[in-house]
């Protein structure tokens, strides 16, 4: 049975029809804007705050991992002193304590090692050792036997220190040393004992340093066991390592994270950065990270705490201003919806008078496109002219008679046809209604004697009663294009001669620097030994007058400050280490000197491997690292300098960093600084990139990135 028709219209509507009649709603409308964006905005809230939560704990990590293989640097670097002491008791049997306490007061430990508190040296008598039992056959938790009689094993020689017994005592008598100074012996390695109570000292503060025990032997015992390594022992070195001040350097800088140390088997607390009496209660979770290091046959433990409140005041207000944006997004999206709503019913009355304002548009359209400047083509979805402006017939020499009804390809170069065409097709599908096209590339048109010319177009899509036309809007840039063409060329040419004065220079400064080294320093050293001659010729007689030897003893000293200017002037022009022992020792050198000649910390990590660098990739490099010095101390005014290079991926980056005051860009526009153009160019010619980060108050920071194949020296085939 068929349903009347007014019946099937007074049905349930559709649900266009019903968001049709909810838009014509102002106050409905807007209210579902509010409540959509509220929702997006509060889940965009929480999903940015665990990001940050997430990203911060990851910062957490990787700044523990940074500081452990700090403190494991910083323990190698007190193993290598004992190390360099062992080569001097080697090279210098039947050392006296004189003359060890001299060696050490050279050494001017306070001064380049905070950490270590005393450097000392025992005495060790190896058939007082023959009793005791292997340590590797003895339990930790058994306590060794005691030596017969009142025989002294281990005599601490010199110098006295408050952490150590008396020159003369035996260190064997506390039992955390004697096992200790045992695996010493019997490894032939270093060991630690973290466990020694100074005496006299309260048992809560018993672990307030570390003791290093490195074994001195008489020759290569051969076989390597315990029994032979203990006839064979002559001493044994000690150093005395303070902990607050080893793991407070590690610890420098860091915010919102505590550190403690624990040693031995047991584990014992040896240090902690929690400052005393700090009762401030912290509900939120802990979040930690351990790391265990191996350092003279002890775990160190190392537990990096912080906590999940810390954490969240890390990230910031990042959650809240999203939920704040979002709030203002969504009460924005509510005020549009209202207004568009509002807008409807007046959209309908406009759409009834259209067509006559359309006419009058049309005329206006018209005048516009045949007074304007531009050539001016309009082409429908065939792709066929039907507007041709007088400026376009003078561009392209063809009258709109002509043109009129032609395809657009007539005034298109042949080559570029078919992409034009797509071209065209394909912003036709996107709904755009304008765009610049060419930007990546020039465009080019053909008159009509078969000139072809660059030009700029832009293009724009409209829809009438009859289709889609497309107006394109072109320029002829002949003249442009070729003074881009020649202000690339001078700016090559300029940039050739830029690297070619560099090379020169650099040949020159090898020269001038060979020639001082060579030449005036031989010379100047030649007379050095003729004044020592004529000293020891005149000593034989008594009868000349003391006045003759301050006399030569001047020149000797005029002639020392004369060679060590000229070996300073030719390290300046170009460093002799550079070519003879590669990059990563000249920069060492440079740094020294640096922090020698104005008192500024240069704090170097250098991870390059086995990389092998060309001539003017370690020449380029050792200049930018030189130029970048220079710059801290002419303006930065800076205490600490850090320098890092390292090989990421295929590129070498190098970056520069101090904590002087920076400069704003009011300051960077005000005065050119050629240096940090030298280090542009140098970096350009060989394919690299410079960044620059600085700002008033925050210092100065200089990042280069080289491309490893323009700098590294390839391996010879075998």
């Amino acid at each position: 049975m068929a349903v009347p028709r007014k019946e099937r219209s007074s049905s349930v509507r559709p649900w266009r029809l019903r968001i049709a009649a909810l838009g014509q709603r102002p106050a409905v409308a807007a209210i579902a804007a509010l409540v959509a964006g509220m929702a997006v905005a509060l889940a965009a809230w929480q999903f940015v705050g665990q990001q940050a939560s997430l990203a911060e704990r990851g910062r957490f990590e990787h700044r523990a991992t940074r500081l452990s293989r700090d403190a494991q640097r910083d323990l190698s670097h007190c193993a290598d002193l004992l190390r360099g002491a062992r080569g001097l008791v080697v090279a210098s049997p039947g050392l006296t304590p004189d003359a060890w306490r001299e060696y050490v007061d050279r050494l001017d430990l306070a001064g380049t090692m905070s950490a270590v508190r005393a450097l000392a040296y025992a005495d060790v008598k190896p058939e007082a050792l023959a009793y005791l039992p292997d340590t590797a056959n003895r339990s930790a938790s058994s306590p060794a036997p005691a030596p017969a009689g009142n025989a002294t094993a281990v005599a601490l020689i010199a110098p006295a220190s408050d952490d150590l017994p008396s020159p003369g005592d035996d260190l064997m008598r506390d039992p955390s040393r004697q096992t200790a100074v045992l695996r010493a012996v019997d490894t032939g390695e270093m060991a630690l004992n973290a466990l020694a109570a100074p005496p006299g000292r309260p048992s809560h503060d018993a672990r307030t340093h570390i003791e290093l025990y490195l074994p001195v032997f008489r020759t290569r015992a051969t076989p390597l066991t315990p029994g032979s390594r203990r006839a064979n022992v002559e001493g044994v070195l000690v150093a005395i390592l303070d902990t607050e001040r080893l793991f407070d350097q590690t610890m420098a800088g860091q915010k919102r994270i505590d550190l403690q140390v624990l040693a031995g088997t047991p584990a014992t607390r040896i240090y902690s950065s929690e400052p005393a009496g700090d009762d401030v209660a912290d509900s939120s979770p802990p979040v930690r990270h351990i790391s265990t290091l191996d350092f003279g046959g002890e775990p160190l433990t190392l537990v990096y705490t912080t906590s999940e409140h810390q954490l969240r005041a890390a990230t910031g207000d990042a959650d809240s201003i999203v939920l704040l944006v979002g709030l203002a997004a969504a009460a924005l999206l509510a005020a549009f919806a209202f207004l568009i709503a509002r807008e409807r019913a007046g959209a309908a009355r406009a759409n009834r008078e259209e067509p006559t304002r359309s006419t009058l548009n049309e005329a206006r359209m018209m005048g516009i496109i045949r007074s304007s400047m531009e050539a001016i083509i309009t082409i429908d979805e065939s792709q066929r002219v039907v507007i041709f402006n007088p400026m376009a017939e003078r561009l392209f020499g063809c009258s709109a008679m002509d043109a009129i009804g032609s395809p657009l390809s007539r005034f298109i170069p042949e080559r570029f046809r078919a992409a034009h065409a797509r071209h065209v097709d394909q912003f036709g599908v996107t709904g755009v209604s304008d765009r610049q096209m060419g930007r990546q590339r020039v465009l080019f048109g053909l008159r009509a004697n078969g000139e072809e010319f660059p030009i700029e177009a832009s293009i724009s899509q409209i829809r009438d009663a009859t289709g889609k036309l497309y107006t394109v809007m072109l320029r002829d840039v002949t003249e442009r294009v070729k003074a881009d063409n020649a202000q690339k060329r001078s700016r090559e040419e300029l940039r050739e001669l830029s690297a070619n004065l560099q090379n020169v220079r650099e040949e020159e400064k090898t020269r001038i620097a060979r020639e001082l080294h060579d030449d005036l320093g031989q010379q100047l050293t030649a007379l050095k030994m003729d004044l020592s001659s004529v000293e020891m010729a005149l000593t034989a007689d008594p009868a000349l007058r003391p006045e003759i030897f301050r006399q030569l003893h001047g020149m000797r000293r005029l002639i020392d400050a004369t060679v060590a200017s000229v070996r300073r002037i030719a390290a300046d022009l170009r460093p002799v280490m550079l070519d003879d022992l590669g990059l990563i020792p000249a920069i060492e050198w440079l740094a020294s000197d640096f922090t020698s000649r104005y008192g500024i910390d240069v704090e170097r990590r250098i991870e390059t491997g086995e990389t092998r660098f060309t001539r003017d990739g370690a020449t380029a490099l050792f200049r930018i690292v030189q130029e970048a010095l220079t710059n801290v101390a002419k303006h930065a005014d800076a205490t600490l300098v850090m320098l890092t290079m390292r090989i990421e991926d295929a590129s070498c980056v190098l970056r520069i960093v101090d904590n002087g005051h920076g400069a704003g860009e009011r300051d960077t526009r005000a005065e050119k600084s050629f240096g940090l153009l030298g280090i542009r160019e140098r970096v350009h010619m060989l394919g690299g990139s410079v960044e620059i980060d600085t700002a008033n108050g925050k210092g100065f920071a200089i990042t280069v990135t080289f491309p490893l194949q323009a700098i590294k020296l390839e391996e010879d085939p075998p």
